[in-house]
């Protein structure tokens, strides 16, 4: 577009041609947009925004808003937002700008359609056609925002990075949070019931007896030993998990495990009378693989895993097993033998047990359809199913 100059001086030739103008910021004049009549307020905002948007990337320059309206008013009578070549050339050409964004605003009923076009004024060629769907009024300037990022990067000769808000466009953030809590309070189940009893025998070969004073644990479910007798400032000595029931029904067998986990570990013999109880017990939870059915967003569900790991983290019940490695096993579990060594190293990390699972229906009303696994046994221990807004 910008022809070759060249200034002599003295011996001296400087030219600014395309290379000399490489670094240089092309210009982008955004025209108005134009929207439906009942929501024609987003129309007017979407220009202000978008030119602001643009501005902020620091990629571009921008023709000023007053400017850009005048010219079109000059070339334009019928504002409808999107143009045909002929008056892009000549709207581009008076405002001296490189690129032309222009746009519309259309409701189909039960959303709102984001269209932009970027033109090339030199080559008339239409550089990008985008269209972004959002069920809400509110959620306009994120559109914008969206959409100004791409324009900016395409300009610039770079790629555009897709951020979390585009991926959320129509997700409300509190829905995260709300599905996280309901799947923490799904969890608690796990806890439903309390266990008390003492080792009254020692078994041989990393097993005791635990005689119970109530309740029948499921194999696999984790109780804590403490040092001595009863009080909040029992000392914990290590954790041991139900193999299975004794035969008279008045206890069970458990066994304890060589742990990685130093809060797990097993300090000192597990002597007879020895208190075992889950009565302070945090489990210990790792987020496995979980999948949308409905349109298989991967950034929905990690937004969800991140949310839910920090739920579990700042609960009194429980505690997020999420670095790297375990975070790896965990989401590969695969079947067969594959799974039952992956559970092994994840017991041996100290995870108890591991969410796995699905989200099914539409957005908006997806429903969680989730398992718990025990990393001791390899079983089901209990399935997760709550309503969510995501």
């Amino acid at each position: 577009m910008r022809k070759l100059a060249c200034i002599t001086l003295g011996a001296l030739v400087l030219c600014t041609g395309p290379a000399a103008l490489a670094a240089e910021k092309q210009v982008v004049a955004v025209l108005p947009f134009g929207s439906p009549t009942r929501y024609s307020e987003m129309g007017d905002n979407a220009q202000p925004t978008f030119i602001t948007e643009l501005v902020k990337s620091k990629k571009v320059r921008v023709v000023d808003e007053k400017r850009a309206d005048d010219a079109v008013k000059r070339f334009e009578r019928a504002m409808t937002g999107l143009y045909d070549s002929a008056k892009v050339k000549q709207i581009g050409k008076f405002l001296k700008a490189d690129y032309v964004v222009s746009g519309m605003i259309a409701y189909t009923g039960d959303a709102f359609t984001m269209t932009v076009h970027l033109t090339n004024v030199e080559t008339l060629e239409l550089e990008m056609a985008e269209d972004v769907d959002f069920r809400d009024v509110g959620k306009m300037r994120v559109a914008v925002r969206t959409l100004a990022k791409k324009v900016a990067a395409m300009v610039a000769g770079e790629d555009a990075k897709k951020g979390r808000h585009e991926a959320f466009l129509n997700v409300d953030g509190r829905s995260f949070h709300d599905a996280a809590e309901a799947c923490i309070s799904a969890l608690t189940r796990l806890d439903d019931w309390r266990y008390e009893g003492e080792i009254d025998e020692d078994m041989g070969g990393k097993k005791v007896h635990v005689k119970l004073r109530h309740g029948r644990p499921k194999p696999g479910m984790p109780l804590q030993v403490y040092e001595e007798g009863l009080g909040e400032n029992d000392k914990p000595i290590g954790v041991v998990y139900v193999e299975e029931p004794d035969e008279k029904g008045a206890g069970f067998v458990a066994r304890w495990i060589k742990e990685e986990d130093p809060e797990k570990k097993k300090k000192g013999d597990f002597g007879l009378g020895t208190r075992v109880s889950n009565a302070r017990y945090k489990y210990r939870i790792a987020v496995g693989e979980l999948v949308d059915e409905a349109e298989d967003n991967e950034d929905l569900v990690k937004m969800f895993q991140d949310k839910l790991l920090e739920t579990l983290e700042e609960s009194d019940r429980f505690v997020a097993k999420s670095d790297d490695d375990v975070a790896e096993l965990a989401r590969s579990l695969g079947r067969g033998s594959k799974k039952t060594k992956a559970l092994e190293q994840l017991h041996k990390a100290g995870v108890d047990f591991v969410i796995t699972g699905k989200f099914i229906g539409s957005p908006g009303s997806r429903r969680a359809d989730f398992k718990v696994v025990s990393t001791v046994t390899g079983k089901v221990w209990q399935t997760l199913k709550f309503e969510t807004r995501i």
